[in-house]
């Protein structure tokens, strides 16, 4: 995949879309497991917990600023080709699903009116991170 801008915000995009995922894989293997039909989704929830923590391990902080006077620069250092794989790297077919549904997040971002001032680029992020043409 080719080096392109890859901004902070998009990155916080990339990152929170990980976390919300992980999340709905957790509450249906919660319900899943109280209505007794076992753990349904284990296995996806696993694969995108070992993406996120993927992209998790890889950021930088300033420790030496005082962030409570706004004075700290942290940044995710993760790569373009890092997210890509966060979206795409799973066994099962599962991946497809998962790029459909960041496709459908981006162009919900792009609406909404709150990401308006973000330097995100809404209409190109989804094939950029995916490699997916949309």
């Amino acid at each position: 995949m080719q080096t392109q801008t890859f901004t902070q915000h998009e990155k916080d995009f990339v990152v929170e879309f990980l976390a919300d995922i992980l999340h709905g894989l957790t509450i249906n293997n919660v319900l899943s497991r109280q209505d007794a039909d076992g753990f349904v989704r284990m296995q996806d929830a696993l694969e995108v917990l070992d993406n996120l923590k993927m992209l998790y391990v890889k950021h930088d902080e300033d420790a030496a600023q005082d962030w409570v006077a706004g004075e700290s620069k942290a940044t995710w250092t993760f790569t373009i080709d890092d997210a890509n794989t966060a979206l795409t790297n799973y066994d099962t077919e599962y991946r497809e699903g998962i790029c459909e549904q960041f496709e459908e997040a981006c162009t919900d971002a792009s609406t909404d009116k709150a990401n308006a001032d973000l330097d995100c680029d809404w209409a190109t992020l989804a094939q950029r991170v995916t490699g997916y043409e949309y």
